[in-house]
C-alpha cells in the first residue's frame, strides 16, 4: 500500500508514502520498540473539511513493509490536533487534543496495535496550540505535560498503565504565560522543556526553560533558564527534548536579531548544569519546528527549512555521534516539490526514524524514512545472580558479571556509570575483575542493592528481563541483559 520516491541523501532509505487518499493527513508522531514502528496522525478521510480523525499505521519489520492504516477515532464533527504517542513493550499510549472541546483524550493498545481501548477524556480547558501537549512513558508510569487555558504549565500522570489518572497539577505557578511544551521520561526522571513569553527590553519575547522531577513526578525542582543569555536579544520557540542516560538535549528555534537559526542546549549531568545557546543549523533562510532524538552517543535533529531553491519548505537533518561534542553538516532530507513539514524523529537500536507531512502529491500525505547510524553501543554479556530471585529472602546484594566482546576490555568500564534498569546505581564496592565462567575472557563483577531491585520489580511475576548499561572511558556505551526468575516463597 506504500509508494516510494527516489533521489535520497546518502545512507537514507527511500521516502515511503504511508497514506494514500485524497484527504488531509497531517501532524504525525512516531514511536519505535524493537522491530515495531507505530505512527499516529490526524486525517479528515471520511469526514467534512474541518473534521480531523485519529488514524494509526504500523510496521512490524522495521519499516520494510507497512500495514493498512486504521481509524481509531472518527466521531462526527470533531477536530483532532497533533496526536502524540509513547510506547513501552507492546503497550502503545496515544493522546491528542479535541479542538472544539479543548480536551485532551487518551487511548491505548496493549498488544502492539491490534486491539484498542475506548478513548477517555483526561483534562479540559487546554490551550489549543498544536505543540502544547506531550506524553512520556516508563514501564507502567505515564506522564503528560500540557498548557492550560490560563497559560500555565500543567502535568498529569498514571501509575497503572493508563487505567486511572491524577488530577492536573500546575508545575510553575510563578510563570504567567507558557506556550509550547515537550516531555521526555527516563526511569524515575521526568524532563520537561517549555516556552514562556515574557516582557523584556520593551517587548514580549519567548524564552526556553527546563524543569525536572527525579522522583517520578512526586516533587519537582525549580525551573532552569535554557535560552536566555544576558545581553543577547533572544526570542525563542518550538522546544523539543531528548534524553540518553544522563545526557539531555533541548532544541529550539531562536528568532532574535542576527540569530535566526536552530539552537540547542546540552546537560551532561541529568539536568543539573547546562551548556547554553549552541547554534545547530546553518541556514540562509527561515527555520522552524525542530525535533530531536538521542540514544547512547547518537544525537539527531530535524527541522523545517526554507533555504531550498524555489522557496518551498523542506526537511533538513543533522547528527552527532559523540553526545553532541561534534556535528556533521546540515543535510537536506526531502527533495520534492511543495512543502514538507511537521517532522517527528526517534532513534531506536542505532536506527533513526523520521515521519512528516508532505504536499508533493497535491494534498497532505504522511511519509517515512530511516537511516542506520554508526554503532555506538557495545553489546555486553550479562549474567545476573541469583538466577532465581526470591522476594521473601533476606539477601543483601544482586550480583552481576559483565563480559565485553573480544576487542573491548572491562578495564575501560567507568564503574560509576553502571545502572540496572537505567535507574538503580551500582555499589561502589565490592567490585572485582576475573574470569568467573572460565571461558578465557575477563569479566567485571559488580553488585546492586537487593532491596532497590525488589522495589523496582514490584508486583511478582514469573520472570523479568533486567538490563545493565554503562559508559566506557573511551566515550562508548555498553548494554546487556539477563532473565531472572521471580518467586515469592517463605
Amino acid at each position: 500500500m506504500t509508494s516510494v520516491v527516489n533521489a535520497q541523501p546518502q545512507g537514507w532509505s527511500e521516502d515511503i508514502r504511508l497514506t494514500l487518499n485524497a484527504a488531509r493527513s497531517q501532524t504525525p508522531a512516531i514511536a519505535v520498540e524493537g522491530n515495531e514502528i507505530h505512527v499516529v496522525y490526524a486525517d479528515n478521510e471520511g469526514g467534512k473539511y474541518l473534521d480531523m480523525f485519529l488514524w494509526y499505521i504500523n510496521s512490524s519489520d522495521s519499516g520494510n513493509t507497512w500495514n493498512l492504516p486504521i481509524c481509531l477515532v472518527n466521531s462526527p464533527s470533531i477536530s483532532i490536533l497533533s496526536p502524540k504517542i509513547a510506547v513501552n513493550g507492546s503497550n502503545i499510549h496515544v493522546i491528542w487534543l479535541e479542538y472544539n472541546s479543548k480536551t485532551i483524550y487518551y487511548i491505548r493498545s496493549l498488544d502492539n496495535g491490534k486491539v484498542w481501548s475506548t478513548e477517555v477524556a483526561l483534562t479540559s480547558d487546554v490551550y489549543p496550540d498544536q505543540i502544547n501537549w506531550d506524553i512520556g512513558v516508563y514501564e507502567n508510569n505515564l506522564h503528560i505535560v500540557f498548557v492550560n487555558e490560563n497559560y500555565k504549565l500543567s502535568y498529569i500522570q498514571s501509575n497503572d498503565n493508563g487505567v486511572t489518572w491524577s488530577i492536573p497539577k500546575v508545575l510553575v505557578p510563578s510563570i504567567d504565560r507558557v506556550i509550547e511544551s515537550a516531555i521526555e521520561v527516563s526511569g524515575n526522571n521526568i524532563h520537561i522543556a517549555f516556552r514562556a513569553t515574557r516582557e523584556r527590553m520593551g517587548k514580549r519575547v519567548g524564552d526556553i526553560l527546563y524543569i525536572r522531577s527525579i522522583e517520578s513526578g512526586i516533587n519537582w525542582d525549580g525551573e532552569v533558564e535554557i535560552s536566555f543569555i544576558p545581553g543577547v536579544n533572544t526570542s525563542c520557540s518550538f522546544p523539543d527534548i531528548a534524553v540518553a542516560k544522563n545526557d539531555i538535549f533541548i532544541v529550539y528555534r531562536d528568532y532574535g536579531p542576527g540569530r535566526r537559526q536552530i539552537y540547542y542546549s546540552h546537560s551532561a549531568d541529568n539536568g543539573v548544569t547546562w551548556e547554553k545557546g549552541i547554534k545547530l543549523s546553518n541556514s540562509t533562510q527561515a527555520v522552524v519546528v525542530p525535533a530531536i532524538a538521542a540514544e547512547n552517543n547518537n544525537v539527531c535533529a530535524v527541522w523545517e527549512d526554507d533555504r531550498a531553491p524555489g522557496g518551498s519548505w523542506e526537511l533538513f537533518f543533522k547528527s552527532s555521534y559523540d553526545r553532541g561534542n561534534t556535528w556533521g553538516d546540515d543535510t537536506r532530507l526531502t527533495i520534492a516539490p511543495e512543502t514538507s513539514d511537521s517532522p517527528d524523529i526517534v532513534i531506536n537500536e542505532n536506527t533513526v526514524h523520521i515521519v512528516w507531512s508532505d504536499r508533493r502529491d497535491g494534498n497532505r500525505e504522511i511519509y517515512y524514512k530511516s537511516m542506520l547510524l554508526p554503532s555506538s553501543l557495545i553489546s555486553a554479556i550479562v549474567d545476573i545472580k541469583p538466577d532465581t530471585l526470591n522476594l521473601k529472602s533476606k539477601g543483601r546484594w544482586i550480583t552481576a558479571y559483565i563480559e565485553l566482546p573480544y576487542n573491548y576490555t572491562v578495564f575501560d568500564i567507568d564503574i560509576s556509570t553502571i545502572l540496572l534498569e537505567n535507574t538503580i546505581p551500582v555499589e561502589n564496592h565490592p567490585t572485582e575483575i576475573g574470569d568467573y565462567d572460565s571461558d578465557g575472557i575477563i569479566e567485571l563483577m559488580v553488585k546492586f542493592d537487593r532491596a532497590d531491585v525488589e522495589d523496582h520489580i514490584g508486583i511478582p511475576m514469573n520472570s523479568k528481563t533486567l538490563t545493565i548499561t554503562g559508559e566506557m572511558v573511551t566515550n562508548e556505551s555498553f548494554k546487556g541483559n539477563d532473565i531472572v526468575r521471580i518467586i515469592l516463597h517463605s
